[in-house]
């Protein structure tokens, strides 16, 4: 089973939050062996965090009506490192005026590039590896081509300054097949091939949004412990 942790996932620090989860976690409580045979391994965890988001450039001169600023859409890890030894291939979703706004990409660098004048939401689907035995997962990034107000304020939008928004997530694989288990213990880690935006997006510190996902993760487990117990003496 596969879950998410963000530092925007607060839902989940709170008790209704966690009582959702946690019901919804206990209610699944993996089997030893799942559909096509291959066992899981019970009370396990495996955590793949990646990065994904736009980033945008004003177009400057040469920017019309219709074409105001240059963006990209991306999935990547949080060191730019390559995940397809977890991912099979990246779905990326624009808005519907694009055209062929169903974009598949089954290596990395993960990234769509595109020119336009409107922010809307972009649908990413991740399909994992078949060794996985997991669903897609699906996530949404906001399209982000003007900086903040205040940022304005102080100086205007320049040509050569990007405007990133990004997110964290951890994806968090609750007692994993032993052939997927085995697949990520053996991976060595290697950069993902370079793109144009490797060098703007800096190497993140994840320390204060971590600290934030271990939070609401313990949170979580022990309510799934409470409710747990609770089974336990119902049966």
């Amino acid at each position: 089973m596969v879950d998410t942790a963000s530092a925007d996932t607060d839902a989940a620090a709170t008790p209704a939050g966690a009582a959702k989860v946690a019901a919804a976690a206990a209610g699944e409580v993996a089997a030893e062996v799942d559909a096509p045979g291959r066992k899981r391994m019970r009370d396990t965890e495996l955590v793949v965090p990646m990065c994904y988001g736009t980033c945008a450039y004003w177009l400057g001169k040469k920017a019309d009506e219709y074409h105001s600023h240059k963006w990209t859409v991306y999935l990547r890890g949080p060191e730019h490192e390559d995940l397809s030894h977890a991912i099979q291939k990246v779905v990326f979703n624009l808005h519907p005026s694009f055209k062929e706004p169903v974009r598949v990409l089954d290596a990395p660098p993960y990234e769509v590039t595109e020119t336009g004048w409107g922010e809307f939401e972009i649908g990413i689907t991740v399909h994992f590896v078949p060794d996985a035995g997991e669903k897609p997962l699906d996530l949404f990034a906001p399209l982000k081509l003007y900086a903040d107000a205040d940022a304005l304020e102080k100086k205007p939008q320049q040509k050569n300054k990007p405007v990133v928004k990004e997110k964290y997530e951890e994806v968090v694989f609750h007692e994993p097949r032993e052939v997927f288990h085995a697949r990520l213990a053996a991976h060595t880690h290697r950069a993902a091939p370079e793109s144009e935006l490797t060098p703007v997006l800096s190497k993140r510190d994840d320390r204060d949004e971590l600290l934030k996902i271990v939070t609401a993760r313990k949170v979580v487990a022990e309510r799934i412990g409470v409710l747990k117990q609770q089974l336990d003496a119902l049966t």
